[in-house]
C-alpha cells in the first residue's frame, strides 16, 4: 500500500512539474546550418567532372593502368642476369603443422609428419624463369623449347603478351615473386625440373655454346656421381 501511494505521489509531481512550464521564448540569434550537405556537394562535384569531360579522363586512365598492368605486372625484385652455368637443387619436403583429413574425416597426414610431395603428385614439366625484355633470354628460352614437350615459360619481368607472341607458348607470370623466393634462385634465365624426390634447378649463360659445354660437363660430374637422370640445358 505505501509503495502504491509512494509511485502516485511521484505521478502527481511529474504532472505538475510539466503543467507548470513556461515558453522562455528565444535568447540571441538563430541561423541555419551553414556547412553544406556532403552528398550534394559530392554529386555537384561529379557532375561538373562528367560536364567537363574530367570524369571520363579519369575512368579512361584508370582503365589504361589496369591493361598496363594485366599485360606487364610488377617485376620480381632483386634477380641479375646470370653470367655461368650454375646447378642447384630444392627440397620441397616440409613438416606438417596440424592434423590433415579428408571430408569424411580420413587422415592424409598427421601433426609432425614430413611429407615430401613429389612422393604423390606427378610432376613432369620443365619450368623456364626468363626476363622477357631481355631478348636473348627469349631467344635462348625458344631454343630450349625445341625439344621440349611439357613447359610452362614464367615471366620475372616483361610483357606477357609480346613474349607470348615471340614464343609461340602461353605465358605466365611470377607474381610478387612467390616462386622465385621458394626455388631461391637469383640469377636468370633459370630452368627447373624434377629430378626424383628434388626439383633440379639450373642458372644458363644465355650464350648457347657455353651453355651447353658447361650442361655437358654438369652432366658428366653426375654420372660419375651415380645420378640416374642428366639433364643437360640444351
Amino acid at each position: 500500500m505505501k509503495r502504491r501511494l509512494k509511485l502516485m505521489g511521484m505521478m502527481l509531481l511529474m504532472l505538475s512539474a510539466g503543467s507548470g512550464a513556461k515558453d522562455l521564448g528565444t535568447w540571441g540569434n538563430v541561423f541555419e546550418p551553414a556547412e553544406q550537405d556532403m552528398l550534394a556537394f559530392i554529386q555537384n562535384r561529379l557532375k561538373g567532372m562528367e560536364q567537363t569531360g574530367e570524369l571520363d579522363r579519369l575512368r579512361q586512365e584508370a582503365t589504361e593502368r589496369v591493361k598496363e598492368h594485366a599485360v606487364r605486372p610488377t617485376p620480381v625484385e632483386g634477380l641479375t642476369k646470370a653470367k655461368e652455368y650454375r646447378s642447384f637443387a630444392w627440397d620441397p619436403t616440409f613438416t606438417v603443422k596440424e592434423t590433415i583429413t579428408d571430408m569424411q574425416g580420413n587422415v592424409i597426414a598427421r601433426k609432425g609428419d614430413t611429407v615430401n610431395p613429389l612422393d604423390k603428385v606427378p610432376f613432369s614439366q620443365v619450368l623456364f624463369f626468363i626476363d622477357g625484355d631481355d631478348k636473348e633470354q627469349v631467344n635462348w628460352t625458344r631454343q630450349q623449347l625445341a625439344d621440349q614437350t611439357s613447359v610452362k615459360v614464367i615471366l620475372v619481368n616483361g610483357n606477357i603478351k609480346e613474349t607470348s607472341d615471340a614464343l609461340n607458348e602461353r605465358i605466365y607470370f611470377d607474381q610478387s615473386g612467390v616462386l622465385t623466393r621458394k626455388f631461391g634462385f637469383e640469377h636468370i634465365p633459370a630452368r627447373i625440373s624434377r629430378d626424383g624426390r628434388v626439383m633440379d634447378g639450373q642458372g644458363a649463360d644465355t650464350d648457347i655454346i657455353v651453355a651447353s659445354a658447361k650442361a655437358y660437363l654438369n652432366a658428366l660430374n653426375k654420372l660419375e656421381a651415380g645420378t640416374e637422370r642428366l639433364n643437360p640445358q640444351v
